[in-house]
């Protein structure tokens, strides 16, 4: 897009420039994010971070971060991406998420090096963040990896610790074919003498590279497993677990979600000292939209959640059953067509009763009628199977055919599918 003086532009205008940036892709290295950073004063280095990378939990796991260091006393930064509805989820402080004139005044004043190093539009998001961070003033800011690690924009940082998530294969385009080297470039985020806290790998090849990498780097490692914790017990209101002679209890659901519980803790543990109260409570109260929400539509049960890959697909399932023993699964199912979409489709069909299949209104999303013909033809999925013209249109079907207190609907398969799901639900659509 042509650069104006966005000084005479209005909020619109300026939010079409920024989000023009799309149309550049993915470059993947970090010189730019180096010199840009640079040019603008190095504003990541002004305030404390943790940095968070992995293929799933990486949401949850800054979430559960942010929120005991804020619960603690601590002025927070929250960085992840992407946004489900707005763009100004992807910033917080302190829990909350930033207005709009926060970051497009940022934006004005970073323009100029945004568009004479030609940023994509991921690196000049983070770019605004380091700087919104400075700005606010904050103590700690807790910064989500948005693809892989090591050549990831983020990737500028000198954290307090870094932690790594759950590893699968996603991104193989970018990132490699393989889970060992999908983990080689996670664990590029690993920084001399910074502590790492990863889960521990259930690949030994992938072990033995994190032992290697730390060892390279000075870098204390610690891995965590749900070994670690006992008594997890699915409750109606999320997870409860032990860790350290301690209960804890969490609102996110699935036992999926006590290790990354566990890799909060214990990154904590690197920072600073808490006390239990400030555990206990900080962990109780984290949340993270579209992370097994769960609302009430027309007495009907409705969870809303972004996973969009295999591993996510069959931690969602799990936690679905363990938390809805018994009940039917009606999915609601929208998909991007660069992922694994035939094995996700294969986990779904053995856990759903009814298959709901929409597009998302983005060029990427896979079509419905293919994946209804994937589940129906590769799986031979016997229940209902149906293509949808729309996100909305899928879930108000889902709502009008399921019975209350024996059917669950679950919207599910990209942040894209989750938005326009949503937005229905927020009444801007029908129902």
């Amino acid at each position: 897009m042509k650069n104006m003086n966005s000084e005479k532009l209005n909020a619109s205008d300026v939010r079409l420039q920024l989000f023009s940036l799309v149309n550049k892709g993915i470059k993947y290295d970090l010189d730019r994010m180096f010199k840009a950073a640079a040019l603008c004063g190095d504003p990541q280095k002004s305030y404390k971070s943790i940095h968070v990378a992995g293929t799933n939990g990486k949401g949850s796991t800054c979430a559960y971060i942010e929120s005991v260091l804020r619960q603690s006393g601590y002025k927070t930064g929250l960085y992840t991406s992407p946004h489900i509805t707005n763009f100004e989820e992807r910033f917080k402080i302190n829990g909350v998420d930033i207005e709009e004139s926060v970051w497009l005044d940022v934006y004005k004043e970073q323009q100029k090096v945004i568009d004479d190093l030609g940023l994509t539009f991921f690196e000049a998001a983070t770019l605004i963040s380091f700087e919104i961070f400075k700005r606010s003033k904050i103590d700690y800011a807790v910064f989500e990896v948005g693809m892989g690690g090591r050549l990831d924009a983020t990737n500028i940082i000198t954290p307090q610790v870094s932690v790594i998530t759950k590893l699968s294969l996603d991104h193989q385009e970018y990132l490699g074919d393989t889970i060992e080297k999908i983990a080689g470039e996670k664990l590029g985020i690993v920084k001399t003498k910074v502590p790492v806290v990863m889960l521990d790998p259930v690949n030994p090849p992938v072990k033995s590279l994190a032992e290697q990498k730390c060892k390279e780097t000075g870098s204390d490692l610690t891995f965590v497993n749900t070994n670690n914790a006992g008594d997890i017990v699915n409750t109606n209101y999320g997870v409860s677990f032990r860790w350290n002679n301690h209960k804890y209890d969490i609102s996110l659901s699935g036992e999926h979600q006590v290790q990354n519980a566990l890799l909060a803790l214990t990154a904590l543990q690197k920072v600073a000292g808490f006390n239990y109260d400030q555990l206990y409570n900080g962990m109780k109260n984290a949340s993270l939209p579209g992370r097994f929400q769960t609302m009430i539509i027309e007495g009907r049960t409705v969870i809303i959640d972004v996973g969009h890959n295999p591993d996510a697909m069959n931690v969602l399932t799990k936690a679905i059953n363990a938390r809805f023993p018994g009940k039917s699964i009606l999915f609601v199912v929208g998909m991007m067509k660069d992922k694994d979409v035939s094995s996700a489709i294969d986990i779904l069909t053995k856990n759903a009763s009814t298959l709901y299949f929409a597009k998302p209104k983005i060029e990427r999303a896979a079509e419905a009628a293919d994946l209804c013909a994937i589940a129906e033809n590769e799986f031979g999925f016997a229940g209902r199977c149906l293509a949808e013209r729309s996100v909305g249109e899928a879930l108000r079907r889902a709502v009008k055919e399921a019975y209350p207190n024996h059917d669950v609907i679950c919207v599910t398969g990209s942040f894209h599918t989750v938005d326009e799901a949503l937005f229905a639900v927020s009444g801007r659509v029908s129902l």
